[in-house]
This record gives C-alpha cells, structure tokens and sequence, in this order.
C-alpha cells in the first residue's frame, strides 16, 4: 500500500511498508541522528525511514561493513542521491507510520512516527553489550522508534537541538504512561537502544525560533505531536496501548515474574499432574482485582530500588498487600521473612495456583489433568 502527505512544509511524504521517503520542496536544514548525512546539514534534498525486515519479519543482512554504508546502499536502491540524503533503520512495517500535525496560529510541526518497544526496550544506563571495533557490523537488535519533526519554520542550531531533547522527553512520556519496562533491567524504559530523529525546518525564512522547549508554545506543540504520533505507532506496530499493558505478566515481566517462571515453580510443588498451565495464566493476567493489587505491589519496588522507600517500609507495606490478596482469594501462605519483594509475589502466585488446582482435584478427583 503507498500513502501520500503532503507535509506542513510543501514537502512530500511516500510511504510503503519497506519505505518512508521525504522528498524537500525546498532548501531545508536538516539535524540527524542517522549513520549517512547526520548531524546539521543544509546541502540534504531528501530524508528516508527503511526497514530492514523482510516480508517473513527476519531482518535482512547488512549493506556493507557499517551502517552509514549499508544507508548508502538503501539510498541508492531508493533512488536517492547518498551524498545529499539521510535516513533511519527500522524493522517496523511502515505501512503503520503514523502522521500527525499540530498547528497554533502561524506555528504548525508535523511528527512522522514509526516504533516497536516490545523486544528491545531500555533504560538509559542500562547496562550496554555493544563496541563499535573498526569497520566490523554492528549486530542491532530489533525494536526501534524512529522519529521525524517537520516545521515551515526556521530553526536556529540551538532550536534544533532542543527540539530534540523535546521530543525524546515526548517518547519517554509515553513509554513511562505504558509503563513499558526494561529488556534488560527492572527498571522502566526510556527508548530502544536504536532510537533515530530526524528534525526538518526551513532553511532561511523570517522569524526564525531560538527555542523549542516546553515553556514555549512550538515545543508545546512538538510534544504533543510526538506524544500522540509516538503511541498510535506503538499500538498499530506491536499492539501496545493502555489495554494491553493492563495485564500481570506484562507489569512483572521487567522482574523476571512469567508464565514460563511460574508454572516451572508450581511444577515442582504439584509433580505429575497434566497441566494447561496457558489456561491458568490466561484467567489470572486480566484478573480485575489482580492487576490492581500488582501495580501497586510493583510501584512499591520501583519506589524501593531508587531508595524512595526504605526496604523495611517497602516490605511491610507488601505484606500488607500480601495478607489482602490472600484474603480476597482465599489462599493461605506463610510470608518468608528474608525473601525479597518479588520472590514473595511469586510465592503468592504458586500458592494461588495450587490452591485452585487442589479445589479442582478434590471436587473432581476422576480428573487427571486441568
């Protein structure tokens, strides 16, 4: 499917599910976060977003020995020039990037969003596997969100820059608003450790804007643009939206808590039976009540490891929340002094499992599996 924008510049914007092209109607200043043409340029005539994935959703092999050859290569196969284009990798489909325009009075910035957090989602600091080591490839992982801001309006050097740090501040709100957590860490994400911007403005009008902050209404109206691009993107690409994150699993995934953990836990304390185990989980994650009592049981970990809570008051308080659900379901555990705030969660879990499992067995003993 090929969609056609004309942009709030007068540029236009083709896209398909391989490619999004930029083609500028005029001479634009242009900053990159890409491999070939990044940093500020004013010699660019055309911008691009690729993805990498194949119609099996397997990326395709690197173009080259690095990255700024391989977007070399794209760009030539795109029909662009490679000395006067930039562009970004991704392995979304396209055919979902998302385009969004925000205006206020003479003031008008387009976002055009791709993104996909499920499987490379990162916290700045997390701990990083990657060295770049001569003209060796890269292997990068795949998830990416891949911005691109365009204005008719001039930006000076240092606009440019803050609207970057505007519109990355954007992307993190919406992941934190998901509470989408970190591949690696247990800590909450920030990106995907392959993020690109591309930032589009005038190259030489009147009026120029030296400030693209949240104090003033362009930055305002850059966030917002971002913000709405960056999570109808996610939603379209991977599913991801407040409805979907509201579930278990998905809140304590960040904490090594899944249905893999679990039912290989229960497993142990009730040998020998046929389990569906995907049937017992499936109930559990959207349980109303469960998913209440996690978030909160959750925010008081994360509250626990910046040190917002001591991990005395942390573990009272899970206690307590502990001791609520055990009532609500009315499951009885003894609460492990010296376990940390997830191993009693889990604790809580198999007992809540196998005492639904041994409710089952006792009103039907003929049964052999659930």
């Amino acid at each position: 499917m090929e969609r056609i924008f004309v942009l709030c510049n007068g540029d236009r914007l083709t896209c398909t599910e391989k490619a999004a092209i930029f083609r500028f109607s005029a001479p634009r200043k242009v900053l990159s976060t890409g491999a070939n043409g990044g940093g500020i340029r004013s010699d660019l005539t055309a911008a691009f977003n690729y993805s990498d994935c194949g119609t099996a959703g397997i990326c395709q092999p690197m173009e080259g020995k690095n990255l700024r050859e391989h977007q070399r290569a794209v760009a030539e196969r795109l029909g662009l020039d490679p000395d006067h284009t930039t562009g970004l990798d991704t392995a979304a489909n396209l055919d979902n990037m998302v385009v969004i325009t925000k205006c206020w009075g003479d003031i008008q910035i387009t976002a055009a969003v791709s993104g996909g957090a499920d499987v490379n989602a990162l916290c700045a600091g997390d701990q990083a596997f990657l060295t770049e080591s001569g003209s060796a490839p890269c292997p990068i992982p795949l998830g990416t969100i891949n911005i691109f801001l365009i204005t008719d309006r001039t930006l000076s050097p240092g606009a440019m820059a803050e609207l970057l740090l505007t519109a990355t501040e954007a992307k993190t709100a919406v992941l934190r608003d998901l509470m989408q957590g970190s591949s690696v860490s247990q800590e909450l994400a920030t990106g995907t450790g392959t993020d690109g911007m591309v930032i589009i403005c005038a190259a030489d009008t009147e009026g120029t804007l030296f400030n693209a902050g949240k104090h003033f209404k362009f930055g305002e109206l850059a966030a917002r643009a971002v913000r709405e691009a960056v999570a109808e993107a996610l939603f379209r690409q991977t599913g991801c939206c407040a409805r979907t994150q509201r579930s278990v699993f998905r809140r304590l995934e960040r904490f090594g808590i899944t249905e893999n953990t679990l039912s290989a836990q229960c497993q142990t304390q009730l040998p020998g039976l046929d389990i569906d185990w995907s049937r017992i989980f499936k109930k559990i994650d959207h349980d109303a009540f469960l998913v209440g009592a996690v978030a909160l049981y959750v925010h008081l970990a994360d509250q626990c490891r910046t040190g917002m809570l001591t991990g005395a008051e942390a573990d009272d308080w899970a206690n307590h929340l502990l001791m609520q659900l055990q009532r609500h379901y009315q499951c009885s555990m003894p609460i492990p002094p010296r376990a940390d705030l997830m191993e009693k969660l889990s604790q809580f879990f198999c007992t809540l499992v196998l005492t639904h499992l041994q409710g089952q067995q006792r009103l039907y003993p003929e049964l052999s599996s659930v």
